[in-house]
């Protein structure tokens, strides 16, 4: 009787696998990894789905690897080392099967190769190139990235702490609203709130395209308000109220929120509902109540203070990087 063998699974994770993985656990999704490494979210996804073949020259690729295992906290030349390794097997694949195509092919070609033939091959690639390095160097130098905002049109007085700033741009290009990324989508648009301090706001607003032209707009938007105002109270619901006294009145919890030296994206819910995510600028401040609890998440968790219930003002965390889904309750 012969013995059986115990069939056992083996795991193999591709690079793109275990990124994904880590990036799973840690509940981040791509546009925040883009937002705070400043690598397009295309070029994420093709990583993780290991498509190399995709993607821009070897250099360009080894940086971004850097940049996403220093934000992940990994170490840097194994990811490098690891892409190199499977670029290197798919290349060879490709090869391979590009020579057993051939073998198979016992047709005689009709095409036979003359030095007129040649000359005219080398003189038409010398033109193309000449074409291609011409475009090449008039993007470089002279195309500047679009740049259009659209609401607020320019600059203007608001009664209350917050605006809504929209407008497009390039769609391969980096936007920064004072330092600060901000996602666009496919058709160039973009759209974030702002938080305001008591005064002249200067809004910076900034395109960066792939050949490193800038194109920036600056907007002086100034707020008239006093005091934080109720502006997103829940419709038709206590959920989001932001004010200062209600809640001492009513129990429950209520957060003061401020920002320090850097424009920070802040993402604030109130009893599991959104009530703000956008930038909050330098100095800007606003309160948040809620029954059971007001949860923060912080692209700059150092440059994020916070006042719990009346108690003093002490930073949201140490760190300079994002902290998620910080938890305060009434017994805080």
């Amino acid at each position: 009787m012969l013995r059986g063998f115990t069939k056992k699974k083996v795991n193999s994770y591709t690079l793109g696998e275990q990124l994904k993985s880590i990036r799973g656990e840690s509940r981040l999704t791509l546009q925040e990894v883009s937002r705070e490494t400043k690598i397009p979210v295309k070029y994420l996804t093709m990583i993780e789905e290991g498509e190399y073949e995709k993607l821009p020259p070897e250099v360009y690729v080894k940086g971004f690897l850097k940049s996403y295992a220093d934000y992940l906290n990994l170490d840097a030349p194994k990811l490098v080392n690891l892409y190199l390794r499977e670029k290197d097997i798919k290349q060879n694949l490709n090869g391979n099967e590009g020579k057993d195509a051939a073998a198979k092919k016992t047709k005689i070609p009709r095409f036979v190769i003359t030095p007129r033939i040649i000359t005219i091959a080398l003189v038409i690639l010398i033109g193309i190139g000449g074409f291609y390095y011409l475009y090449r160097q008039i993007g470089r130098f002279a195309d500047f990235p679009r740049l259009v905002v659209t609401d607020p049109a320019g600059d203007t007085n608001v009664s209350g702490n917050s605006i809504v700033l929209s407008g497009v741009t390039d769609q391969d290009s980096k936007l920064t609203i004072n330092g600060q990324p901000v996602m666009v989508n496919d058709s160039g648009e973009f759209r974030e709130n702002i938080m305001l301090q008591q005064g002249v706001n200067a809004i910076n607003i900034s395109s960066v395209n792939r050949f490193g032209k800038t194109a920036s707009r600056l907007l002086n938007i100034k707020s008239d308000y006093q005091k934080p105002d109720m502006a997103f109270e829940g419709a038709g619901s206590d959920q989001g109220k932001v004010s200062g006294d209600e809640t001492e009145k009513k129990g429950g919890v209520s957060v003061s929120v401020r920002v320090g030296d850097n424009p920070t994206w802040l993402s604030i819910e109130s009893d599991g509902g959104l009530v703000y995510s956008g930038t909050m600028l330098s100095g800007a401040s606003q309160n948040f109540t809620g029954t059971k609890e007001i949860r923060i998440t912080s692209g700059k968790a150092n440059q994020t203070f916070i006042k719990v219930n009346g108690q003093a003002e002490k930073v949201l965390a140490s760190t300079p990087g994002i902290v998620r889904d910080v938890v305060f309750g009434p017994n805080d």
